[in-house]
């Protein structure tokens, strides 16, 4: 029983655990070293990894937006987005209830993945008609601004991280100075 429960805790972040490739460090040296490279010029010199690193952890200037990953599903309900748009509990309580019960069946496991198109293409298909505005909101909240070291690894196949169509991550997190120590000067990761 104890080894199922820590599989039940633990499984999630192995999931989204994402290992950075070779490639990823090389795009990781050339946005610091050509990209950014008066920007980073003194760190790198000095082979100050970790003002790299944190610099990478910031907000990304200018807005990129992602895809959230792991959505409660109370954020739907209680966060005022920077649109700004609320839920409308008239708009749910108008709708059909398989429609009802579609919104309710989305958020059995407790967190959704905003990334996952089938989530965001059920949207439309619940919030019909003169309800079609919550699909506004709701979509508002699944989206967060990435860090600058996300925004460098995402997928920007089905979005260009602009407000309306965000991208959806790869990496997710905060890049540790070993890592920049690796792309710049083959650290080893171990």
């Amino acid at each position: 029983m104890w080894l199922f429960m820590c599989a039940i805790v633990l499984l999630p972040g192995w999931l989204w655990a994402y290992t950075l490739t070779d490639a990823d460090y090389q795009k990781l040296k050339t946005d610091i070293t050509v990209t950014h490279q008066a920007e980073f010029s003194t760190a790198v010199a000095n082979n100050d990894d970790k003002a790299i690193s944190d610099a990478y952890g910031l907000v990304a200037v200018p807005d990129f937006w992602i895809w959230r990953t792991q959505v409660p599903e109370k954020d739907n309900y209680q966060v005022t987005t920077d649109i700004p748009t609320t839920w409308n509990w008239d708009y749910f309580t108008g709708l059909q209830v398989p429609e009802q019960n579609s919104w309710i069946r989305l958020w059995a496991s407790g967190l959704l993945d905003a990334s996952f198109q089938p989530n965001r293409d059920a949207l439309p298909k619940i919030f019909k008609g003169n309800a079609a505005p919550q699909v506004t909101h709701v979509l508002a909240v699944w989206r967060r601004q990435a860090l600058r070291g996300e925004a460098l690894f995402t997928d920007t196949s089905g979005g260009n991280g602009a407000s309306g169509t965000p991208a959806v991550l790869t990496f997710i997190g905060y890049l540790r100075p070993i890592d920049v120590g690796h792309a710049l000067r083959g650290v080893p990761l171990q």
